[in-house]
């Protein structure tokens, strides 16, 4: 047998062997992903989402099918029940959609600007003659906002049971303020000792960094600015959760992973389709990035937010 003929019997025997297997891994994918969007009463939504469908349809080389979502429960409930493959989650809606299903997994999230896509519940104090700790804040009083509210109530009385500190037990009482803003006014003028809000964290300390209820409050011309002090803080939480089900197969996470990270920069208008309020671009995520949010839905944590809603 000739040389040549030895090559093209080589090439040949390659070809059967990686053919089958490559249809293989094709015929596990779908025919195609349907898109939740969470939308409210926004009535011109779908011509608002297009680019970003079309997007996704050139990241995933796959028809992209767009369900339109009244509410977040609504999609929540779509993803878990399988009549949806991929939505944009609040880090709560996240939480609350693995705790429904144990069926989902996060893909990416964005953030308002270039530095990292995180925020944190914080709890603010006012700083006097002596450095004020948490340790100085026992039988004080706590602002804190209404049951419902993330980072205002349900994020921080979680993570600082995580602690080891029940506030209900460690503070004197707890106070609900009408937002964080006002938690800081009430702090001032002696209502409470210290408040809940939340904070990037990014940027300069002197200006309430980046966003977040210190800068909000800096903006806003507040008084006394300089004596606020931050005496806790939680774990990052990302801003947003690009959420699909994890029985999609792999390789399609992959792809549609990868190309949400090269959005910005290759189709802005399709980027700014999914995160109009988010326009820093997007970061890749696991289920841990969550976990100061998961716990909010975790026994025994979850006690310490339910008991009080009794």
């Amino acid at each position: 047998m000739t040389d040549i003929k030895r090559f093209f019997l080589f090439v040949g025997l390659c070809l059967v062997l990686v053919l089958p297997t490559s249809a293989a891994a094709n015929s596990d994918l779908p025919d195609r992903v349907r898109l939740g969007v969470v939308v409210a009463t926004e009535q011109t939504a779908r011509e608002r989402i297009e680019p970003f469908r079309r997007a996704l349809e050139e990241i995933t080389d796959l028809p992209v099918d767009l369900f339109l979502m009244p509410t977040m429960a609504d999609g929540i409930e779509a993803l878990a029940a399988g009549r949806i493959d991929y939505i944009r989650l609040s880090p709560s809606g996240y939480a609350a959609s693995f705790e429904l299903c144990k069926c989902v997994e996060p893909l990416a999230t964005a953030g308002p600007d270039d530095f990292p896509a995180r925020f944190y519940a914080i709890m603010i104090a006012k700083r006097d003659s002596e450095t004020v700790t948490l340790e100085n804040l026992k039988d004080m009083r706590l602002g804190v906002g209404a049951k419902h509210a993330v980072t205002g109530y349900r994020v921080p009385l979680v993570n600082l049971a995580a602690d080891g500190i029940n506030a209900r037990e460690y503070f004197q009482t707890l106070v609900e303020v009408r937002d964080p803003v006002e938690g800081i006014r009430a702090m001032l003028d002696g209502r409470v000792h210290a408040t809940l809000g939340w904070s990037s964290l990014a940027g300069e300390a002197k200006n309430g960094f980046t966003a977040g209820t210190l800068n909000e409050y800096y903006v806003s011309g507040g008084s006394q600015f300089e004596d606020l002090d931050i005496v806790w803080r939680s774990a990052p939480i990302p801003y947003s959760a690009h959420t699909v089900r994890t029985d999609l197969p792999d390789v399609l996470k992959r792809a549609i992973r990868a190309g949400l990270m090269d959005l910005r920069r290759e189709d802005p208008a399709a980027y700014l389709a999914i995160e109009p309020d988010l326009p820093g671009g997007f970061e890749p995520v696991v289920h841990s990035d969550y976990r100061p949010v998961l716990r909010t839905f975790e026994k025994p944590y979850a006690k310490v937010i339910q008991t009080d809603a009794n």
